[in-house]
This record gives structure tokens, sequence and C-alpha cells, in this order.
């Protein structure tokens, strides 16, 4: 089962040169990242203006299955989705 988050939790993640997420830390604490399942893009359309996303499903140093993504145009990096 998978928890969609309402709102995505802005998280930071340190990447290596090619983008691929190293580590996350959120609420303070930091978890590497061990494993990527899966990884995709996702492109929108806001007000004329694309939008790319680059999603990744990751297991983390805790046990924690999530799918974060970056934000292109800002270079954030957010949680959408926790895995039970």
């Amino acid at each position: 089962m998978a928890k969609l988050l309402e709102k995505p939790e802005e998280l930071r993640v340190t990447a290596n040169i090619e983008g691929t997420p190293l580590t996350i830390t959120r609420n303070g604490k930091a978890e590497r990242v061990t494993r990527i399942y899966q990884q995709w893009q996702v492109s929108e359309q806001l007000f004329e203006q694309e939008i790319l996303k680059n999603y990744f499903k990751v297991r983390t140093s805790k046990s924690v299955i999530c799918d974060i993504y970056r934000d292109t145009a800002s270079n954030s990096w957010y949680l959408g989705r926790i895995y039970d």
C-alpha cells in the first residue's frame, strides 16, 4: 500500500553529477539511498511553460521506500509518496 502525500514535502537531496539521488534529508535526518527501483520523467504544461519533473522510486538506509522527485525549474526536491 502507498500513501500519496496531499502536499509534497520539500527535501534536501545530495545527488551525483548525473542527478541520481545519493542521500535524502528529511526533518533534519539524513538517510542514504541504498537502491533505486525506478526512474521516470513527467512533463507538465503550466501557462505555456513546460515543467519537467524527474522521479525516483528509492529505498533508504532506514528501509523506507518512497517516490521522490526533482522539479527541474526550481531545482528543488520533494517527497511525493511513501510505501508501507
